[in-house]
């Protein structure tokens, strides 16, 4: 063998092998014996994007980070309103517990005073959940012939009252009445 032959035969070898570590860590399955051509031609498939993988290019102005930003701002916007339960199963209880959340805005955990006076600030999304709950009331209704029957019915378990938000002055006179009560601990 020539000195050319031997280089042939040791460069194609490196590229095999080289072929071969790159297949490997791709996942690309390939027989021991295969050939330079047809391994290069694996890995170059396997490296070549897909159509249906091709990731679909944003229309919007908008970035994913952005628009999470701008869902999470408006998520916790808050909003001052006083409360009323309806349901007549929590008819002893102060206030309640909500807790809302989603993928993109996180959750939000806060107690809520039933009829507090001067309202609660409660954020958009809380707000949102608020209002949709429903509860399930059961009547007795009589039927032609005088049996007496339970019959359930959907009832909105919060009337919810929107305040107007805090004028500059209320926002300085609960600023001192916080300042007070935390001084006195």
């Amino acid at each position: 063998m020539s000195d050319i032959e031997n280089e042939d035969v040791i460069e194609t070898t490196d590229e095999l092998t080289a072929l071969k570590a790159r297949a490997d860590l791709l996942g690309v399955s390939y027989h021991p014996s295969i050939g330079v051509e047809k391994l290069r031609d694996k890995v170059n498939s396997a490296l070549a994007p897909k159509e249906d993988e091709v990731k679909p290019v944003s229309t919007g102005d908008e970035s994913d980070h952005a628009k999470r930003l701008r869902l999470k701002n408006e998520a916790s916007e808050l909003i001052r309103i006083r409360v009323a339960c309806m349901n007549p199963n929590k008819k002893e209880w102060e206030g309640e517990i909500f807790t809302v959340g989603n993928a993109a805005v996180g959750t939000f955990k806060k107690y809520v005073p039933f009829n507090a006076e001067e309202g609660w600030h409660v954020p958009r999304i809380m707000y949102n959940q608020i209002i949709d709950r429903n509860c399930q009331v059961f009547t007795t209704i009589r039927d032609s012939r005088g049996n007496a029957h339970r019959k359930g019915k959907l009832i909105k378990e919060f009337a919810v009252e929107v305040l107007p938000p805090l004028t500059a002055q209320e926002l300085a006179e609960l600023a001192r009445r916080q300042a007070m009560a935390k001084s006195v601990d």
